[in-house]
């Protein structure tokens, strides 16, 4: 049990939009072949691209990416009302990210949470909601755990990414239950052009080990692209402290005809990590014993066709399958309320999912009209069983086994209009989804959108409003000795505004102000440990409401040549109204978070086609409450961390072999004593260096 509720415990290299006239260096992206639920407008016809050339990349760097998770329908982003993010895979390797976590810590608005060492639970939370209020997306299926509500992305590697787009709020409409706070979507790269293979090698201290080896290319109809990895560590703690996660993932594109894609995605992961916090909410500072193994995997098949050059219908099935098994057992100093504490936890869940779509690209007549309709389904279950010390699901709550089975289906139908006005100078987005849901009923959540693009003055201006809803995770509401069935689900609704403009193209800035309002918020309430009333020191219950607003600025600057600077800085204000005399409150928000990136990039150094990379990065996350290891609220320090990576590309063409890179990746530069979760320490530095080559 202690396994899953310390994941719904814990809370938690972008830059923001800018208009078309001039996108900034992490939004940029190469021509590729349509990438995992990006199709190409109903008025075009699917096309693959030749691999990109030096020259043609850097005319590709100045086109505006293109979108899909705001809309569902690919979109420039300069386009979009809503907020969203892009970090695309160059700037990914550029900095030598291995985790999708650390890869958002750089997000405006995005707070990440590690609860302890590599391996252990990390969250996500975007504007102050809560992790279960974020929904994740892996190539559009849906992960979160039914167990928990949230996704724990603690071995989600990058490897293969074409990107990750990051929406902050505005997902209900379109997302459903999980999407109040925002939605992260991690997309595969489709491979194109001739094969291509990659090998990374790396090691460093505390015994940690990274391989990464890739494949990617097309042949004749048939594109592929694929990864395998593996990293392993010894961890900081002087005992129970290793780690290692063994991950792959597979894509495959095959074009009939020009009207017609079939897609497959495969991905898969196993993970060992011990867990030496495992009873620190007992009063046990280290835990030499208990361990924890995850296995992770999704299957999702998709075809595309196109109806004419107007109307574009797709459909999909998914299949993820999510299994944590624990064992923890006794050891002499691992005493709780007198007794030496064990268990043991199987918790396997499976998710059955459909989608079907169709997009209506409105005749010459009506330029800029699209229309979207969709149905989506989910089929959950879940299986806990746990043994352990205090698990008789009777006072005194003595040694037992507690078993519950939960399952749900959900299905929901949403309707999408665009619009273009006045030559587009207003573009508008509305629409509305319908939720039904087998234990709450259903939910009708509404949501728009504008754009304003004021090209003479290099800006644009956005305005959005969404609702959303939130069902009750299966922890929450069974779980023993911590569920709560009269749970009611969370309604939030929400609205932003702001304005990106660019001066021209060596600087911009981006301003948005936001503000949500949630009623029934489900929290964490912490209760005094003890074995025959509150066995885990919290339990589930509803706050009245919950408001929160909050504004993000997100500067962007060219210092010179290869140099350039670019960061964010969000302010929360939230609070908090219970007339029901609850203590219950949002945990893990810190109400000041900042990120800058220093990056700088110079080629034909010593020779005539090698290239020098350095980038220094620096995280601040405010103060925040937080659950104390005594069970109570408190107030957490709030931390900052200081990554750096310098490689080298030397462009040395051999047998096969197109490029060589070496790098260096030094993360906590600064060796910072702290920690993101009370009761869990973060990391001490970690230096990982290594080399990377690339083959034809």
């Amino acid at each position: 049990m202690s396994a899953v509720i310390a994941t719904s415990l814990c809370a938690p290299i972008a830059r923001a939009q800018t208009p078309a006239s001039a996108p900034s260096p992490a939004q940029t992206q190469t021509q590729k072949a349509s990438p995992a639920n990006q199709t190409r407008s109903a008025s075009s016809k699917t096309k693959t691209s030749q691999p990109a050339t030096p020259a043609n990349k850097e005319e590709a760097q100045k086109l505006t990416p293109v979108v899909v998770t705001a809309t569902r329908i690919p979109q420039p982003i300069a386009d979009i009302g809503t907020t969203i993010t892009v970090v695309e895979d160059p700037q990914i390797q550029e900095q030598k990210i291995d985790r999708v976590a650390n890869v958002l810590r750089e997000v405006p608005g995005v707070q990440v949470t590690q609860s302890g060492s590599p391996g252990s639970v990390t969250d996500v939370s975007i504007r102050g909601a809560t992790p279960s209020q974020t929904l994740v997306l892996v190539d559009g299926v849906e992960v979160n755990a039914g167990a928990t509500g949230s996704f724990d992305l603690a071995n989600l590697t990058t490897d293969n990414l074409d990107r990750v787009e990051i929406l902050r709020g505005a997902g209900g409409s379109l997302y459903g239950s999980q999407a109040i706070g925002g939605v992260v979507n991690v997309l595969s790269q489709e491979g194109e052009g001739p094969p291509t293979a990659s090998i990374l090698s790396g090691g460093g201290n505390r015994a940690s080990s990274q391989q990464v080896g890739t494949v990617s290319g097309a042949e004749g109809n048939l594109h592929y692209s694929g990864a395998v990895s593996y990293y392993s560590t010894e961890g900081f703690r002087p005992v129970n402290d290793n780690s290692d996660d063994l991950a792959g993932n597979v894509r495959l594109d095959y074009h009939l005809g020009d009207d017609t894609v079939i897609r497959g995605f495969a991905r898969y992961s196993a993970s060992n990590v011990s867990l030496p916090d495992f009873l620190v909410f007992s009063g046990v500072p280290l835990d030499s014993t208990a361990h924890q193994r995850d296995e992770f995997m999704l299957f999702k098949g998709e075809i595309e066709h196109h109806f004419g050059e107007n109307l574009l219908v797709r459909a999909s099935a998914s299949f993820v399958r999510q299994d944590l098994r624990l064992n923890a057992p006794p050891f002499a100093a691992g005493t709780v309320f007198g007794t030496p504490y064990f268990e043991t936890d199987s918790i396997p869940e499976e998710t059955r999912g459909g989608n079907s779509e169709a997009i209506y690209t409105w005749p010459a007549g009506l330029p800029g009209f699209r229309t979207l309709i969709g149905f989506d389904f989910l089929d959950r279950w879940l299986r806990t069983t746990s043994a352990c010390s205090f698990c008789d699901p009777l006072p005194p709550f003595g040694v037992g086994v507690t078993k519950f089975h939960a399952g749900r289906q959900e299905y929901a139908g949403y309707l999408e209009q665009e619009g273009s006005f006045f030559d587009g100078r207003l573009l508008v987005t509305g629409g509305f989804r319908v939720d039904g849901n087998s234990q709450f009923g259903e939910e009708v959540s509404p949501a728009w959108s504008v754009a304003i693009p004021l090209t003479k003055i290099s800006t644009t201006l956005r305005g959005s409003y969404s609702e959303g809803f939130r069902a009750p995770s299966f922890d929450e509401l069974y779980f023993p000795n911590f569920g709560n069935p009269n749970l009611k689900p969370e309604i939030s609704s929400e609205y932003d505004g702001g304005f990106t403009t660019n001066f021209g193209e060596r600087a911009s800035l981006t301003a948005t102000y936001f503000s949500r309002r949630v009623k029934n918020l489900i929290v964490t309430v912490p209760c005094k440990s003890s074995p025959s009333s509150c066995v885990f020191g919290s339990v589930a219950g509803n706050a009245a409401r919950v408001d929160v607003q909050g504004v993000e600025i997100v500067p962007s600057l060219t210092i010179a040549t290869g140099l350039t600077l670019s960061g964010n800085v969000t302010v929360l204000d939230e609070t908090h109204a219970d007339t029901r005399g609850s203590t219950a409150q949002p945990l893990r928000v810190a109400k000041h978070t900042a990120s800058a990136l220093l990056e700088y990039v110079r080629s034909a150094v010593f020779l005539p086609h090698d290239k020098i990379t350095a980038n220094l990065n620096y995280i601040f996350i405010g103060d925040r409450e937080d659950i104390t290891v005594e069970s109570t609220v408190a107030n957490h320090p709030a931390y900052s961390l200081v990554n750096a990576v310098v490689s080298y590309t030397m462009g040395i063409p051999l047998s096969h072999v197109r490029d060589e890179e070496v790098f260096a990746r030094v993360n906590n530069l600064m060796d910072r004593n702290y920690s993101q979760a009370f009761g869990f320490k973060a990391p001490t530095i970690n230096v990982l260096a290594g080399v990377k080559l690339d083959f034809d």
